[in-house]
């Protein structure tokens, strides 16, 4: 362990311990990251494809993914420096200033927490709503498919996602090693699904199975070329030549996965290999996700056709396409026309989508434990249940607050419009760079730690976070003003905005409490917080 990790904290903290224990295994750090990296979400990619004519979906992958591995390294060599839970909260507290620590980790740990209620909804529109379709279809029950279509609906998405949250909350209660336990047996069994999803393109790449027979035989003989043919002549290219330019505009879609596989930093003072654990954790999600993701797209293309999937895309945006969802799952289901293959395909979206909302509790209570701990939040925020070493309080919060987004969410348009992806990809690109500087602004504590590791006489954390903060900072700006990725409406811009002004209203309004109360809060920052 390093030097840095070692030290004590005495004097300056309320308790001498968090409360938390390392009980995390490398190999469930990398399952937790590859969770909030959403290997469902490059569904998402295919489906949306058609908005970047000449874009090349595997070459904008291989882009975002390089960049998202430089990150990786840099997040992992950063944690391993600071190794306590609370997100970039804590490197960004001690190295750069705590007011851009708090902001950023406040900013980090509220969009988690609002996130929870949408990952909840999306598991019935992905998961479940998609299986019984496509069941009724292969099956002729019609049942099935107006179920379907009946639980992606408000209600569904309430029922649905408050059982999720529940069940959430409840694991992570009980430690993190009941939780991983579920999720290691859980999300392995959903990503074995993920690769059957892949082999089935892939034989429908090699001609084993036909698309367009297996529609024909839903929709009527020659009903694949008419709507092809019906999406050419509204004047939809549907051949276009490559184009560098839509291609990098195109990178963001594959980035805002990969470029989450990093948060399992929120927990870094639960896990136990300190010195490694992270970076062998972050890096080997981005790896394993960014195959799986660009495998999706590749393969969907091949064994669809380009025109196809760009036909598919236009006519579902219009309305014009017989099924319900464009989803890469949905297609497949119809490609290998085969009832058990369609429940493990389906099945497999619906577990990792479960997974996704429990991973953004996990990362919201422990931004709002560390903040508990540090003093800039109430000291209720901060109690660890002594029986299973969790922070009890924090996760209650987070499913209560989850639960509440949810009932906006599902009856009303509040939040659809509302997303995360500029804030909290400035946030990571400010981190990164954060780490490329630290070498230079704590010296001392740079040399003592599993950090400390040089190309050249230069920090290797130096230079994949020059880099990678380049290259992210290219993907916030996109997401910005890429209308089509749909980041940036008036509301979600606003409350972007509205997060980080009331966690800089908030720093100052703690400091001043705290300082009242006789409390030296910066002798607790020249403190790495208590493990």
């Amino acid at each position: 362990m390093s030097q840095i990790a070692e030290q004590l904290s005495t004097g300056v903290f309320a308790r001498k311990s968090s409360g938390l224990v390392r009980n995390i295994s490398t190999f469930d750090t990398f399952f937790y990251n590859v969770v909030q990296l959403a290997p469902a979400f490059a569904f998402f990619n295919v489906a949306y494809w058609w908005l970047y004519p000449g874009a090349d979906m595997e070459i904008a992958g291989i882009i975002a993914l390089v960049v998202s591995l430089l990150q990786g390294v840099t997040y992992g060599l950063f944690a391993s420096v600071y190794p306590r839970s609370g997100g970039e909260y804590v490197p960004l507290s001690r190295v750069i200033h705590p007011f851009v620590g708090f902001v950023g980790g406040f900013n980090q740990s509220v969009w988690q927490a609002i996130q929870t209620a949408p990952t909840a909804a999306v598991t019935v529109t992905m998961g479940l709503a998609p299986l019984f379709v496509a069941l009724g279809l292969q099956t002729g029950n019609d049942a099935l498919f107006k179920l379907g279509v009946a639980i992606d609906s408000p209600w569904g998405w309430f029922v649905f996602g408050a059982i999720v949250i529940a069940i959430s909350a409840y694991l992570l209660y009980l430690g993190m090693n009941v939780y991983f336990k579920y999720q290691r047996w859980l999300f392995g069994a959903g990503t074995v699904g993920f690769l059957i999803l892949i082999l089935v393109l892939v034989l429908g790449s090699t001609g084993v199975y036909d698309f367009q027979a297996s529609y024909a035989k839903y929709f009527g003989s020659g009903a694949y070329t008419e709507m092809v043919e019906s999406v050419r002549a509204q004047g939809f290219d549907l051949n276009p030549a490559f184009s560098w330019k839509t291609t990098w505009w195109f990178t963001i879609w594959p980035a805002f996965s990969f470029l989450f596989a990093v948060l399992s930093t929120s927990f870094s003072g639960e896990i136990k290999n300190v010195k490694r654990g992270q970076l062998i954790g972050m890096t080997g999600a981005q790896l394993f996700g960014g195959f799986l993701v660009i495998a999706i797209g590749l393969f969907s293309r091949t064994a669809l056709s380009k025109e196809g999937l760009l036909a598919i895309g236009v006519a579902s945006d219009a309305g014009e396409f017989p099924l319900p969802y464009p989803w890469v799952s949905m297609l497949a289901s119809v490609l290998a026309d085969n009832i058990l293959l369609t429940i493990i395909i389906n099945l497999s979206v619906t577990l990792i989508s479960i997974f996704l909302c429990a991973s953004t509790i996990v990362y919201a209570s422990r931004g709002f434990l560390a903040f508990g701990i540090d003093g800039l939040a109430p000291q209720w925020f901060a109690k660890v249940s002594e029986k299973y070493h969790t922070p009890s309080n924090a996760i209650l919060l987070n499913a209560v607050l989850a639960t509440l987004l949810l009932v906006i969410y599902s009856f009303t348009d509040w939040l659809h419009a509302i997303t995360a992806l500029a804030g909290l990809g400035a946030v990571l690109v400010v981190t990164t760079l954060s780490a490329a500087l630290f070498p230079f602004i704590k010296r001392e504590t740079y040399q003592a730690s599993p950090a400390k590791i040089e190309i050249g006489g230069i920090p290797l954390i130096t230079i994949t976070g020059l880099l990678g903060s380049a290259g992210m900072g290219y993907f916030v700006y996109r997401a910005v003003v890429d209308n089509d990725f749909g980041a940036n409406s008036p509301a979600a811009l606003t409350i972007t905005v509205g997060v980080f002004a009331i966690g800089a209203v908030w720093y100052f309004v703690a400091r001043a409490i705290r300082r009242r109360q006789g409390v030296d809060m910066d002798a607790r920052f020249r403190e790495i917080p208590i493990e």
